[in-house]
């Protein structure tokens, strides 16, 4: 029996890898970023679609057992880890005071504006907490690399966006840590509890992230002194997993450590190397994720007689995006002195990525929200990454001035590019 399981796992994993990097490719070909299709590859084979009906012997071909799952879990933790790898803990303190301001702005407004949206719609607390939680975070991936394509990756409000996404990342990491908190235990939800469980998820995310700065690169560099293949990728292969089940032992979600990790192991002597490593197993893992994200889908939640979710779904979309323009916009054209800029800048803040996808699959599977609210989280997570390359790219090529000066507000030494997440986007 055990070994039937292991063997319809192994046959899931396959046919998940293999079509999630074939549709991811697909779609990067249309310029579309290859993360939708991954996802699309799990609705698409997912038990609500194609996968009720590859059986074969009366057992279905795809099967989403604990194996599977794991595997996907895995893809969550490496895809965090992979992410902390851009950026070192020193960028993080490097980010200045507007990136600071703009990026929690950028979080503290979708939050509220998402939580009241869930609670006007009458969901549950968690419920309406999930929503505030996945309009939060910045997939600024494509929106680094539209702004590299236009000659623009050097201006301020470039730099200000970047590094007001690294706030909106750690920032958002730690909401995820509270829900998950709250999802997986029995506490009570109060506005005490949520401060607590948050003022508790940042103190403990950053002494963990300050104990792995001073420990991991040291083991690091150590490793990479020796002569046999693979010391060092073993090396950052435990780093990774080590946190993330300390973070989860402490309380965080798994994925916090593993972020807090990967920010650690970038200050090493041999992090391109790790880089390298951990893109090529991230091949085989990531894809399972977020296909396994698409697979829980129920795409027969969008045709549905019940108004009130299209309704959910097209308000949710224009708060995701009115949220950033006022928690980022705002705020942006106070430093910049100027309000087309700061327009430029919310553009550049509005597309949801990995993070909402995280934030949805773990409610969907812990059964915290509904598969209505789960297809309105999908949809608005897709339209945002399709709309905010295309906004950004209208701004920029509206106005073409000389190279600006960075004000003295503005850190000049904050990371040029730090891309959140690993998405792939070819010519």
């Amino acid at each position: 029996m055990a070994l039937d399981v292991a063997l319809r796992a192994i046959v899931t994993i396959c046919i998940l890898v293999f079509s999630a990097k074939i549709l991811g490719e697909v779609f990067s070909w249309r310029k579309i970023p290859s993360v939708l299709g991954e996802l699309t590859a799990g609705v698409i084979l997912g038990p609500f679609a194609l996968g009720s009906l590859l059986v074969v012997n009366g057992t279905p071909l795809i099967e989403m057992n604990e194996i599977v799952l794991a595997f996907g879990e895995i893809g969550g933790i490496l895809i965090l880890f992979v992410a902390g790898l851009e950026m070192t803990f020193r960028d993080f303190r490097k980010v200045g005071t507007a990136g600071f301001v703009i990026g929690t702005t950028g979080v503290v407004v979708p939050f509220i504006m998402g939580y009241a949206l869930g609670m006007l719609f009458g969901l549950s607390t968690i419920a309406s907490m999930v929503i505030g939680a996945a309009l939060v975070a910045t997939s600024i991936s494509i929106t680094a690399l539209v702004l590299q394509e236009l000659n623009q990756h050097r201006k301020i409000e470039s730099r200000m966006m970047i590094s007001a996404a690294v706030i909106d990342d750690v920032l958002g990491l730690a909401i995820l840590g509270v829900i998950v908190s709250f999802i997986s235990t029995s506490t009570p939800i109060t506005v005490l509890n949520t401060l607590m469980v948050i003022a508790t998820s940042l103190a403990i995310w950053f002494a963990l992230t300050v104990f792995s700065s001073f420990v991991l690169p040291k083991l690091i560099n150590f490793t990479s002194k020796g002569k046999y293949e693979g010391t060092v990728e073993a090396a950052a292969t435990a780093s990774c997993f080590g946190a993330s089940a300390l973070a989860a032992a402490l309380g965080l979600s798994p994925i916090v450590g593993a972020f807090a990790a990967g920010m650690a192991v970038a200050s090493s002597n041999v992090i391109e190397k790790i880089r390298d490593y951990t893109k090529k197993i991230s091949v085989v893992f990531s894809p399972v994720f977020f296909a396994l994200a698409g697979a829980h889908f129920d795409i027969r939640a969008f045709f549905t007689t019940d108004w009130s979710f299209y309704v959910l779904f097209i308000t949710l979309t224009l708060v995701a995006v009115l949220s950033k323009m006022i928690g980022c916009g705002l705020p942006a054209a106070y430093f910049l002195k100027s309000r087309q800029k700061g327009n430029k800048v919310a553009y550049g803040m509005i597309s949801r990525g990995e993070v909402g996808l995280i934030v949805a699959g773990v409610a969907i599977s812990a059964g915290a929200i509904s598969q209505s609210v789960y297809a309105a989280i999908l949809g608005m997570i897709m339209i945002t990454t399709l709309l905010a390359p295309l906004l950004l790219r209208r701004s920029c090529e509206r106005e073409w001035p000389e190279e600006d000066q960075l004000p003295p507000d503005v850190d000049s030494n904050a990371p040029d590019y730090i891309p959140t997440y690993p998405l792939e986007f070819h010519e």
